[in-house]
């Protein structure tokens, strides 16, 4: 079944994008592994960035890249993980900024992100206004720390990008 999706993931990707940018981002409640509930609606004003993970190593190792953004924006991370994974509550108090767990990948689902289980779906970084208005939509591997740096000043001068 996985080498199936995997073989069809492009095609699905293609016909089932998800949000565009400028849609309202649909609001949830996910918990945290201490169990605290956050919503994605509860900021008073400024930037969430949402970054939908499988902490893979590639994952990981842009978790210092979110953690620049200290300050400027609120940082969630959302694990797509299995419940029963240890390594989403081994990466929670790395990161810095909460780890939302879920597990069966139901906000993604009601987004549209398709991907193969297990991994992180194409567009799985987006920066939403106190509104919920998607500003930016991008998978976050692919973002070069230089691109990842202008694309977050231009959203910061209030251009989209």
């Amino acid at each position: 079944m996985i080498r199936l999706w995997r073989l069809l993931w492009p095609l699905r990707a293609r016909l089932s994008r998800g949000l565009a940018v400028g849609a309202v981002f649909p609001d949830f409640t996910l918990r945290d592994p201490g169990g605290k509930a956050h919503r994605l609606s509860d900021t008073e004003a400024g930037l969430t960035a949402l970054w939908f993970t499988n902490f893979c190593e590639d994952c990981r190792s842009r978790i210092p890249l979110l953690r620049e953004l200290e300050g400027r924006a609120r940082v969630l991370a959302v694990s797509i993980l299995p419940a029963d994974d240890p390594l989403a509550l081994a990466q929670a108090p790395r990161c810095g900024f909460p780890v939302l767990l879920d597990p069966e990948d139901v906000v993604g689902r009601r987004l549209g992100l398709a991907h193969p289980p297990g991994t992180c779906p194409i567009h799985n970084f987006f920066v939403v206004d106190s509104a919920g208005r998607i500003l930016l939509k991008h998978h976050l591997s692919a973002f070069s720390p230089e691109k990842f740096r202008a694309a977050w000043r231009a959203l910061a001068e209030g251009r989209t990008t």
